[in-house]
């Protein structure tokens, strides 16, 4: 059962990773709009991380916010 949720999760990031990915390669401010407007201006991380860490805080941000599963 574990490995089952480790590849479940694994998919999950994965297409989490792929949509904010496309996101940013459209404009980086898609990214940081996306994160404000869902999040909060208080969970923009720092400008000096860049836009990687733009897209890598959306990223933890989308995957921690997930509904529990119910099982």
């Amino acid at each position: 059962m574990l490995v089952m949720s480790n590849m479940n999760n694994d998919k999950i990031i994965d297409g989490i990773t792929t949509d904010v990915c496309a996101m940013a390669d459209k404009d980086i401010w898609n990214v940081i709009n996306t994160i404000v407007k869902d999040y909060g201006i208080a969970a923009l991380p720092s400008p000096t991380t860049g836009a990687d860490g733009m897209i890598d805080a959306l990223i933890k941000l989308k995957y921690d916010n997930l509904p529990d599963c119910p099982y």
